[in-house]
Parts: structure tokens; C-alpha cells; sequence
């Protein structure tokens, strides 16, 4: 039962199989949510900081209950489904999937709890959180249930729903939308377009116009570099922006060079 209730657990064992993985998503999600917030945005680091972990948990022990809906139950919508996980454990999911929820939802309005009773977030920080994970779990259900190209909308809007959650709570619109499409661009519609590459939406001309995964990320991120240095300096704008695609493109370059060198290896979409 743990690996199904504890957050973070069931997306690293059903998803992320190898370290190299799993240093990744650290990488590109809590990190940069982390680095962005409290680094670029200067967020008071007392408590904040600290307590921000028991954010992620919250947020997963919900998030991930889409991610158990699709490996045990959407899969048999499919003529030809992606098995993440044995069939021993999509068995054990089917027949209790009530009780896993349940413990999950005990772990989010628990953590939540800690947040409010001890005056760390304000009631319209715990409300945008709350309304977020309704709208989190809307989105996976269509997602779940909608077999077509469609999936592609609804994974883009839980994939900004990811990302977007914690500055909302964090910055609120004190910037106005910049913090927000910001993250747009550093992750939610290139992820997108990784996704709707996938073979099951035979999309051929997008497939052979991204061509390798790792090739495609690092000429987007080099792109959005050149475009976020003139916005960022040459007209005296936000320096966030240089600083967000930055990050990421560092990182996708020195992945590509470790896949170049042969030190790492991974099947690309082409």
C-alpha cells in the first residue's frame, strides 16, 4: 500500500526508473520552482523555504491519484496501452483504489492544516491551493477518459496547473502575469509539444519537425535564450526571464553533450 499513498513515491516508481531520471524532474520542477520563487523573486526564505516540501507533498498526494487512475484504469480504454507499472499492482489499485484516495486526501487536508493553523499561508493562499487541485483533478479526469488529440489540451493545462500553483500562492498577481508566462515558455509549451509527439496521435509533421527530443530542447531553449537576452537587456526589461531560460538551458545542453559523449544514453522520439 505505501508506494501507492506516499507522495512522490508512485511517480518515481511508475515513471522515473533511473537516477538520471529522477535528478531530472528534481531539476526541472521543484528546483526551478524553488530557485525561481525564492532566488529570482526574492519570497521571504523564513519560513517559507522550509516549508515548502510539505507543500510538494500535499500537491502530489493529489496530483499523483491521475497518474493511478491512468496506469490501472484508463489503460483499458486502449487498444495497444503503455504499461508503467505489473499487473499485480494495477490489480491491487482497481480493487482499492477507494482506500488509496482516501489516505491521500487524509495526507493533502493534513499538510494544508499545518499551513493554516500555523499562519503560514492566509486563507486566500489556502483557497487559491484548494480551488488549483479541483481544478487539477477536473482536468485528469477528462484527461483519463478522453481518448483523442484532445488529451493533448487537457495535458497542457495540468501541466501549467503544475507549475503555475505555487506562484500563485507565493507571488499572487503582485507582478502582474509576468512570473506566469514566463513558466509558460521555460516548460508547459515545450513539454506540450514533447507529448503531442508521442506516436499514439500520429501527428507526423510535428513528429518530423521536432525530430530528436534532446536536439529539439536544447534549439528551443538556445532560441528563447537569444530572445529573453534582448527583451531582458537590450530593452531594460525583467532580467527573470534570461535568468528562467538560463536555467533550463543549461541544463538540456549539458544533457546533450552527456548523450553526445556516450556517458548517457536514451531512446529519442525520431
Amino acid at each position: 500500500m505505501c508506494k501507492f499513498v506516499i507522495p512522490f513515491y508512485y511517480l518515481t516508481y511508475s515513471r522515473l526508473k533511473s537516477i538520471p531520471e529522477k535528478l531530472s524532474l528534481i531539476w526541472i520542477y521543484p528546483l526551478f520552482l524553488v530557485v525561481f520563487l525564492f532566488g529570482f523573486y526574492q519570497v521571504d526564505t523564513m519560513p517559507h523555504l522550509f516549508l515548502i516540501l510539505l507543500a510538494f507533498v500535499a500537491w502530489m498526494s493529489m496530483y499523483e491519484i491521475g497518474y493511478l487512475e491512468n496506469d490501472a484504469m484508463t489503460i483499458k480504454k486502449e487498444s495497444n496501452p503503455n504499461l508503467r507499472i505489473p499487473l499485480q499492482d494495477i490489480n491491487f489499485i482497481e480493487i482499492n483504489f477507494g482506500k488509496i484516495v482516501l489516505i491521500r486526501l487524509l495526507i493533502f487536508m493534513g499538510s494544508t492544516s499545518i499551513f493554516f493553523f500555523f499562519n503560514v499561508w492566509s486563507t486566500k493562499q489556502i483557497i487559491w491551493f484548494v480551488l488549483i487541485v479541483l481544478l487539477v483533478r477536473l482536468f485528469f479526469y477528462k484527461h483519463n477518459r478522453i481518448r483523442s488529440r484532445w488529451n493533448i489540451l487537457s495535458y497542457f493545462f495540468l501541466c501549467v496547473c503544475k507549475y503555475w500553483v505555487f506562484p500563485i500562492i507565493y507571488l499572487g498577481f503582485e507582478y502582474g502575469l509576468e512570473p506566469y508566462w514566463i513558466i509558460l515558455i521555460c516548460f508547459p509549451i515545450l513539454r506540450t509539444i514533447e507529448h503531442a509527439v508521442k506516436p499514439k496521435y500520429k501527428i507526423q509533421w510535428l513528429k518530423k519537425w521536432v525530430g530528436s527530443l534532446d536536439n529539439f530542447r536544447v534549439k528551443y531553449y538556445a532560441i528563447f535564450l537569444v530572445m529573453a537576452s534582448l527583451y531582458s537587456f537590450g530593452f531594460s526589461m525583467t532580467p527573470i526571464f534570461f535568468y528562467s531560460i538560463a536555467y533550463y538551458f543549461l541544463f538540456r545542453t549539458g544533457v546533450w553533450f552527456l548523450i553526445r559523449s556516450g556517458r548517457f544514453s536514451r531512446e529519442s522520439l525520431t
